[in-house]
């Protein structure tokens, strides 16, 4: 693919990674998993490269992912990714947007954890409007559903896209 997502890269590479607290994982590392995706290809040769399990366990959020949201809307507003990426993408900011902490993190005094998260997601809004098209309209209107606080254009869009 011919996009660098140079803005996501830099993102990705500004920040100390093993400074979040996150959950135990095994496989490659998130920085690992964010430049493999960002690298596009085939999805068959990304096998085990999945955010999955490595900013949140079962829907409850660790600190990473306060700064993966930025580098999902960095990759977002980058270019056109791969589909298989902007899914993978997709997928788990919608998790991130409508999750909680984990217990970790309320134990540590992290509980807005979870705002924060949507507040870095609305940061985005403009480009999540940006990606709207008919095979993920249903899904990114429903992330928009969580992060825009302008209810009439969520409204507008929605009629434009036809989906309720």
């Amino acid at each position: 693919m011919a996009v660098s997502f140079r803005a996501a890269r830099t993102e990705l590479g500004r920040l100390d990674w093993r400074s979040y607290r996150a959950p135990e994982a095994g496989g490659p590392s998130v920085p690992e998993v964010f430049a493999r995706l960002l690298d596009g290809g085939r999805q068959s040769d990304a096998a085990g490269y999945s955010l999955y399990g490595r900013l949140e366990t079962q829907s409850m959020l660790y600190e990473i992912a306060l700064p993966a949201t930025g580098v999902i809307l960095a990759a977002l507003a980058g270019g056109r990714l791969e589909d298989w990426v902007e899914d993978e993408f997709l997928t788990i900011l919608h998790t991130i947007v409508y999750s909680e902490p984990h217990r970790t993190e309320y134990e540590l005094g992290n509980d807005d954890l979870a705002e924060r998260c949507v507040a870095k997601a609305r940061d985005g809004v403009w480009t999540l409007y940006g990606i709207l098209r008919g095979s993920n309209a249903e899904f990114v209107l429903d992330i928009l559903e969580a992060v825009d606080d302008d209810k009439d254009r969520l409204a507008a869009f929605r009629r434009e896209h036809q989906v309720s």
